[in-house]
This record gives C-alpha cells, structure tokens and sequence, in this order.
C-alpha cells in the first residue's frame, strides 16, 4: 500500500476530536477523584437508640421533635382531606373513615416520637447537671 497523503489524513485526528477525547479523560480523572474522597469520607452516623450520654442526646432529640413535627402535619392534612371528603361523599364513606384513621394514626405517632424526644432531652439534662445539683 501507498502512503500518500490522503491516507495520512486518514490516520490522525483532527484537533477538534483530540480536544474531546482529551476533555473526556479529564471528566473520567474528575469523577474518580470526587468518587474517591466522598467514599473515604465518612460522616458520623448517630444511634437513634442510644441513651448513652456520651452520644449527642440534643441533637437526637431534636431528630425525634422534627419527626413529631411531620407526623402533626400528616395529620393535619388526612383531617382536612376527612372534612373534603365527608362534604363530597357523606359522613359514612370509607375515604371519611380512611382519612380519620390516618389522621388518628399520625397523630398518636407524633405523640410517641415527642415521649422519645423527652427521654433523650432528660439524658441530656442529666449530663449536663452539676454533681451537687443532682
């Protein structure tokens, strides 16, 4: 076979395709390394469990308050869906009793994640006490 020049063209890139290949392995090498630094960096898990006073019992607490927070508004809104729903369907649909339920539901729930919120705020009161207080 001849080498000629059109064969030559052939054979190498253009410029534009270099440039490309070239930004592709510079977003692989990127990807690798932010992949790399998030799986070694590891963020503290807290035991939700944990009375123990050395693990942070306010901000385990304010975990469980923010919880009841949301459990109140589910509530809050299968109670309004009740009140839509018996003005649409009467008082003895199922969706009336369905969204009753829930809403009562929720709101026993929120009810429970406050108790647990006060449970980990009295550990945290007890820690913090001075010893002649106690």
């Amino acid at each position: 076979m001849i080498d000629t020049p059109s064969h030559r063209c052939e054979k190498r890139k253009s410029h534009g395709d270099q440039t490309i290949a070239s930004s592709r392995r510079g977003l692989l090498l990127c990807c690798v390394i932010v992949g790399v630094f998030t799986g070694c960096a590891s963020t503290e898990s807290i035991d939700l469990d944990s009375f123990d006073p050395s693990h942070n019992q306010t901000e385990i607490a304010n975990y469980y308050h923010n919880q009841a927070l949301a459990m109140r508004e589910k509530a809050d809104a299968q109670a309004t869906a009740a009140v839509r729903y018996e003005a649409l369907f009467g008082p003895e649909a199922d969706l009336v009793s369905g969204a009753k339920s829930l809403a009562h539901y929720y709101e026993q729930t929120a009810q429970e994640l406050e108790r647990v919120a006060q449970a980990h705020e009295a550990v945290d009161r007890k820690k913090r006490t001075p010893a002649a207080v106690r």
